[in-house]
């Protein structure tokens, strides 16, 4: 068989809905905190993903942290507030910080964690900040997670999900108001006559597909997620298609005692789910399977009839090939071999420098590297 796994966003989906989110994000942050009308670029935004910084979430948290730590070394002690609204504008007062040297201070460190070390370094910038900085700034990219204790995250998720679908999931007021940017702006990526192409191609004898996105998802087990998943796939074009996303893999985490976010990507159970969905097993199943198998060392036939398989995947961030990597090397040791292929989707020089320190042969789009992958798909 021949395996196609597909990431979503920036792959099938042109993602501009979440970085619209991200954007007005920070441009909120930053008028509230005196650096004017100001927000981050693409080339800032693919700075943060191109080190593995991709929930924005984390993004988000990040710069509220940098801002803060920006104004009080220069003396000016603001803060700011735990709910919405955000409040008028302030004066501005300072310059937005530079957040690709900031980023770029990361690397060449052997960091296994950019997270970590980027709250090391802004620890280590605020010996004349206030006393409980330090606090402050552990809590913004601790809770950067957490609903109830991170302004960054409501301010993401309320843009994600728009003013209505927000109260509606949350059961609290939003506090502005504002359309679901992942609707409005989120556009597939292949045209329709694309799309209907490569689904025929995948429909062939001896061909399997899924995709493996770190999106949230509805969740079994009465665990509380929200459907982004599913609004992408609809937004790409391809709701036929099997998928693994955080939803499930965050309830089946929580089964084995785990933070939720343990089985996303990095971690090489989403790509073996991601297999198995593609072999045809229902969802819940085909993750309780691969972290059987990863983490127990539970056999079954389904992952031996992968031997001599060709896994292809469709992916623009590291560590979605650093799964796929582990994935294979797991079968590997069980005597299961499966030839990988690596495509990265990048457009920007350092997405693609990462992608290629990742063993990804990398494409300025996914139309580009299905033409390597499968010629002639679109005749």
């Amino acid at each position: 068989m021949d395996f196609f796994l597909f990431d979503l966003d920036a792959v099938l989906l042109d993602s501009a809905g979440y970085h619209r989110s991200l954007f007005e994000t920070v441009r909120r942050l930053s008028l509230c905190l005196g650096f004017g009308d100001r927000s981050l670029t693409q080339a800032e935004i693919d700075a943060f993903e191109a080190r593995d910084i991709t929930a924005e979430w984390d993004s988000s948290a990040l710069c509220a942290a940098l801002l803060l730590v920006t104004a009080w070394n220069a003396g000016d002690r603001v803060t700011l507030p735990h709910r919405l609204p955000l409040g008028p504008p302030a004066a501005v007062r300072h310059p937005f910080p530079d957040i690709r040297r900031f980023l770029a201070e990361l690397d060449g460190r052997g960091v296994r964690d950019p997270l970590a070390e980027a709250e090391a370094r802004l620890l280590d910038q605020l010996p004349s900040a206030p006393a409980e900085a330090a606090e402050i700034v552990r809590a913004l990219l601790r809770d950067a997670h957490v609903f109830d204790r991170s302004l960054t995250f409501r301010l993401i998720q309320l843009f994600n999900l728009g003013s209505e679908r927000f109260e509606r999931i949350y059961g609290q007021p939003a506090g502005l108001d504002t359309v679901s940017f992942l609707e409005t702006y989120d556009r597939p990526t292949l045209s329709p006559g694309d799309r209907a192409a490569l689904l025929r191609a995948l429909d062939q004898a001896g061909r399997a597909a899924a995709i493996v996105t770190n999106r949230p998802s509805e969740s079994p087990g009465g665990i509380f997620n929200t459907p982004e998943a599913e609004i992408g796939v609809r937004a790409a074009g391809f709701a036929s298609m099997p998928a693994v996303a955080s939803g499930i893999l965050g309830w089946a985490a929580k089964e084995r005692g785990l933070n939720v976010d343990s089985f996303n990507k990095p971690h090489p159970v989403h790509i073996l789910a991601g297999l198995r969905r593609a072999q045809g097993q229902e969802a819940a199943a085909a993750v309780e399977a691969a972290v059987a198998f990863a983490l127990d060392g539970e056999d079954d036939p389904a992952w031996h009839s992968l031997d001599g398989s060709s896994l292809a995947l469709f992916e623009d961030a590291p560590k979605g090939h650093a799964s796929a990597r582990e994935a294979v090397h797991l079968l590997k040791a069980r005597g299961v071999h499966v030839r990988l292929e690596s495509y990265g989707i990048s457009g920007g020089p350092e997405k693609t420098a990462a992608l290629k320190a990742a063993g990804a042969r990398v494409f300025p789009t996914v139309r580009a590297a299905l033409d390597e992958a499968i010629p002639g798909w679109r005749s």
